[in-house]
Formats: structure tokens, C-alpha cells, sequence
């Protein structure tokens, strides 16, 4: 029989076992985390300029076939038509104006057929200035307006203040240089961007942007999921103007996260953009996740060149 002082020598054996293997357990996580972020930020391995420019131009090439696909068909007497999502990528101004600039950089006349179904008709909305800034647009409705999500206002007063006027709180929010982060963050940075754009610049608007981009650089660097989230925040900073934020490894993860049909998923592995959800469903290409994929690929194609060289000899 154990005497007492063996009984409690065995006890405090037992609990430092317990001790050292939940140690083990917890490293485990942790590790991994460390090592996604380092390959998040980081490449073993550089390719050479005429590597990533074959890269880039297939990624290119099949991102622009697959929306092609996806958002025209050709009808039995031959006329050409937006499919469902066509109507849909038309519906959404962001992603109209994302397609839309890839048509108007490149020339591309598969994505110029495309825009052409992103032009404002009739009497159209004020968001319709977002794809052609020339059209006379009516301002939203009372009822269209409180349809509206807070980022999505912001975005109408940044194409017409005016026409778009925010409240002192949404006014405080939509210029706000703390506030928010993840995906808010980056529909922040898309109506200031769209601000500066119908507006002009000021220093105090230039200051804001490069703390929200910065934040935004900063986030990026960390979420190695390449979630939709992930492909929004190169495509905004470069929109931005911000290719010096734009770390090389992120891009080749995202260009690495095409699908072989030339779309990209919203999800990865099951991961939301949101970090604390999580999905069982099946993957498939997502118009949105697409356009902002294939509209990056087009900015450093055509709009930054020079970023290419810089990070590839």
C-alpha cells in the first residue's frame, strides 16, 4: 500500500502529465495558425517575371470565360441575353462597375459584349452613375433609400452628395478612421474611393483613406483565408491606388485559388469571410468572389505594371 506522501507524489505526477499533454495539445493550433500566417506573408520559392505574367494571363483569360459564360446566352432565334446571373451581376453596381472597368482597361471584347448589359436604361438610379458617370440618373426614392445597408449609402454619397444626403451619424460613420474592420472596413474604403472619384481629393480625405487601407494591409496580412474577403481587400486597395500595400504572396494565394472553371469560391475550405463562420455546404463559383478575383487580375495586368516588375525580375 502507497503511504501518504507516495499518494500525493503520485497525484502531482498525474496532474503534471495532464499538465504537459493539454500543453502539447494547445501548441499544436497554435503552431499552425503561426505557420499559415508566415505562408500567408511569405514564398519559399520566386517566380520569375515571365512566369507570373503566364499566371496572371491565364488567370485572366479564364476568369473573363467564365463570366462570359455565366452571364450571356444566346437564345434560339440567336439574340443574346444575360442569363440569370447576368441580371443579377447587373443588379449589384459594384460588380457591374468591377466587370466594366476590366472592359474598359482591356479592350477585351468578350467583356465589352458583357458591359454593355451593365448600361444604365431609361430613367435610372442614382447607383447607375457608379458604371456610367455621364448618364442623368433620378435620386433614390424614400422607400429605395431605406432599402438600403448603411455601406451601400455611403456609397450613393459618394456618387452624389447632394442627390444622396447622410445623416450626422452616417456621415460620422462613412468618415470614421477607427471604426471598422473586415469586411466593413472594405466597404468603407470602396465609398471613399467612390467619393474621391465624383468629388476631387482633399489632404483630409487622403488621410483617411491611407488609415483605413493601412488597416485594411494590416488585416490582410493576418486572415489567411482566402474567403471572398480576402480577394476584396487586394482588389480595393489597388482600386485605391494602394499597390504598394499589396504583398506579392497574397496575390499568387489568390490567383492559386482559381478553380479550374475560371471562378473562385465565396468560401474557403467552409470558411465565411466572416472568421466565426463556418459552412458544410458545397462550393461553386460565386459571381461575386469571381468579378472581384478577375478584376484584380485586370489592375495589375493593365493599371500596374509596374508593380509587376517590381516584385518579379
Amino acid at each position: 500500500m502507497l503511504t501518504a506522501t507516495e499518494r500525493r507524489t503520485t497525484r502531482i505526477g498525474f496532474i503534471r502529465s495532464l499538465l504537459m499533454i493539454s500543453l502539447v495539445l494547445l501548441a499544436f493550433p497554435v503552431l499552425a495558425i503561426v505557420l499559415s500566417v508566415l505562408n500567408n506573408n511569405s514564398s519559399f520559392s520566386r517566380l520569375s517575371n515571365a512566369e507570373f505574367m503566364k499566371s496572371l494571363d491565364r488567370s485572366r483569360a479564364a476568369s473573363a470565360d467564365w463570366a462570359t459564360e455565366q452571364f450571356v446566352s444566346i437564345g434560339s432565334s440567336g439574340e443574346v441575353m444575360a442569363t440569370h446571373e447576368g441580371v443579377e451581376l447587373g443588379s449589384n453596381p459594384a460588380l457591374a462597375y468591377m466587370v466594366t472597368d476590366c472592359a474598359t482597361m482591356s479592350g477585351d471584347p468578350r467583356l465589352l459584349h458583357l458591359a454593355k448589359f451593365m448600361k444604365p436604361r431609361g430613367n435610372p438610379p442614382l447607383w447607375a452613375k457608379m458604371v456610367d458617370p455621364t448618364v442623368v440618373a433620378h435620386p433614390l426614392g424614400e422607400s429605395e433609400w431605406a432599402d438600403l445597408e448603411e455601406y451601400q449609402r455611403w456609397i450613393m454619397h459618394g456618387i452624389s452628395p447632394s442627390d444622396a444626403p447622410l445623416s450626422a451619424a452616417e456621415l460620422a460613420d462613412m468618415f470614421s478612421p477607427d471604426r471598422f474592420r473586415t469586411g466593413k472596413a472594405t466597404h468603407q474604403l470602396f465609398a471613399l474611393y467612390l467619393y474621391r472619384k465624383f468629388n476631387g481629393n482633399t489632404p483630409e480625405l487622403d488621410r483617411l483613406m491611407d488609415r483605413v487601407e493601412n488597416r485594411i494591409a494590416a488585416e490582410a496580412a493576418f486572415d489567411f483565408r482566402v474567403t471572398d474577403l480576402y480577394l476584396q481587400r487586394i482588389a480595393f486597395l489597388l482600386a485605391a491606388g494602394r499597390p504598394d500595400l499589396v504583398k506579392s504572396r497574397w496575390v499568387e494565394r489568390a490567383l492559386a485559388a482559381q478553380q479550374s472553371d475560371g471562378g473562385w469560391y465565396y468560401n474557403w475550405y467552409g470558411w465565411a469571410p466572416h472568421p466565426f463562420t463556418y459552412t458544410f455546404s458545397e462550393e461553386h463559383s460565386a459571381p461575386h468572389t469571381t468579378a472581384q478575383g478577375m478584376w484584380l487580375a485586370y489592375m495589375l495586368k493593365y493599371r500596374y505594371p509596374e508593380w509587376v516588375d517590381k516584385h518579379y525580375k
